[in-house]
């Protein structure tokens, strides 16, 4: 029994990409696929494939999340076998996503199901060799880069808890592009907004003592439960951009959604992966 590895570091985050694929499946996905194709005018036969495979996928994806997680305490050769079962599935999934919504669609954001999967399956893949390919070096610069970029976006807040709008040109801007709200409603009051600051640089600190470059402030284990929180945080952040107009249908239309799917969302990925890589 083993815990604590890079190697196991990209097998639970693994593993809750697809716990919280297989959750979002079921609920997202059973409300606003399945049950309209279940109260669609078809064959009964057809309904009912369609409801078993439905919740089959369901608990493929649960398996798999589970199976990545609980390979994070097993013997190295058998998580290795382990996560490139996951890492091929995930890559399967992902690409069958991709070629469906370009067919259909012409674009990937329509079944953007793949930006689940993408990266479970450079967790699952990359995992039996990140020990060969990490350095401490490695880690200090993306702790650096994570660093400057939790601090710029805590300066963002401060600034609009002070009154100002950039990078918009007024208030009712900034509440369309940065909060997704009607013109005419408010920011985020100006407590909530300093708190949100004050955590990002935190978050800004305690990444850089999780890459060597400060005192860790905890013990190493604190600090490496805290690290795992922040990429999981982040890494959902960035993935549920991508469904968040089925979650809040008042967003469509505002300036938010484009730039949720191409800023908001990559950045937040983006932030997830240095602080994963600050880990190893």
């Amino acid at each position: 029994m083993r815990y604590g590895t890079p190697m196991d570091t990209l097998l639970v985050l693994s593993g809750v990409l697809g716990l919280f694929t297989a959750g979002a499946h079921a609920v997202l996905g059973g409300r606003d696929i399945l049950q309209p194709t279940l109260a669609a005018p078809l064959p009964r036969v057809v309904q009912a494939t369609q409801y078993g495979a439905w919740h089959l996928l369901t608990w493929q994806f649960a398996v798999l999340g589970l199976a990545s997680i609980f390979a994070a305490w097993l013997p190295s050769p058998t998580a290795t076998t382990i996560t490139l079962l996951v890492g091929a599935s995930a890559v399967g999934h992902a690409a069958i996503m991709l070629v469906v919504g370009w067919r259909y669609f012409g674009d990937p954001w329509h079944l953007p199901q793949w930006t689940l999967f993408v990266p479970m399956a450079a967790c699952s893949l990359a995992a039996p060799y990140v020990g060969a390919i990490t350095s401490s070096l490695a880690a200090g610069i993306a702790a650096a880069l994570a660093a400057v970029l939790f601090s710029a976006i805590a300066g963002l807040h401060v600034a609009w808890a002070l009154g100002s709008p950039f990078p918009a040109r007024d208030r009712d801007a900034l509440v369309a592009t940065v909060v997704g709200a009607p013109i005419g409603s408010p920011m985020p009051g100006r407590v909530a907004t300093v708190v949100v600051a004050v955590g990002l640089v935190l978050m800004a600190g305690w990444t850089a003592a999780q890459g060597g470059l400060v005192p860790s402030p905890v013990p190493a284990p604190w600090l490496r439960a805290g690290s795992l929180a922040i990429v999981v945080i982040f890494g959902l952040r960035g993935i549920g951009g991508f469904f968040e107009p089925a979650l809040r249908p008042s967003i469509r239309g505002t300036p938010y959604v484009r730039l949720s799917r191409w800023i908001y969302s990559p950045l937040a990925l983006l932030i997830a992966a240095l602080v994963g890589c600050a880990m190893l």
